[in-house]
């Protein structure tokens, strides 16, 4: 129950610094905050196919509805290529990294972004990570056997 408590909070946290940042790249230009939503809804599903998917936990995915989401794809678990992590990671990227530019005029705003995405990556490295099974996650300390 915990562990889905910090999934479904981290998850939520995540989703609102990333409103704050489509909020922040529509007060700079309207075609600049569709551009962005447009970005984040590509890279959603892309961290999802490469990375959600492959995960052997989905199932029971303490973020919920990611690892619902993953299951569509039906993709058996099993290691990450460095094509995937590099998917995932630049897909990361995006969502987090372009609205630094239109942030940084709001300083409210980038605080407030930066706490609340700070907040899901305590929560998920400090409780989601250590409950989760997926070996094949970089992050992950437990190695399969050799």
């Amino acid at each position: 129950m915990t562990t889905r408590f910090h999934g479904i909070t981290s998850l939520a946290l995540a989703g609102a610094a990333i409103a704050l940042g489509a909020v922040a790249m529509f007060q700079s230009a309207m075609w600049i905050g569709v551009g962005y939503l447009l970005v984040c809804a590509i890279a959603a599903p892309v961290v999802l196919y490469a990375y959600c998917a492959k995960c052997p936990c989905k199932t029971h995915c303490a973020h919920v509805l990611p690892g619902k989401a993953a299951m569509l794809f039906k993709r058996q678990p099993g290691p990450y290529s460095p094509a995937e992590m590099l998917a995932m990671i630049v897909a990361l990227l995006l969502m987090v990294g372009l609205p630094q530019i239109v942030l940084w005029r709001s300083p409210g705003l980038l605080i407030a972004f930066w706490v609340l995405l700070g907040i899901a990556v305590i929560q998920v490295r400090s409780v989601v990570c250590r409950a989760c099974g997926n070996i094949n996650c970089p992050l992950n300390k437990v190695k399969q056997p050799a």
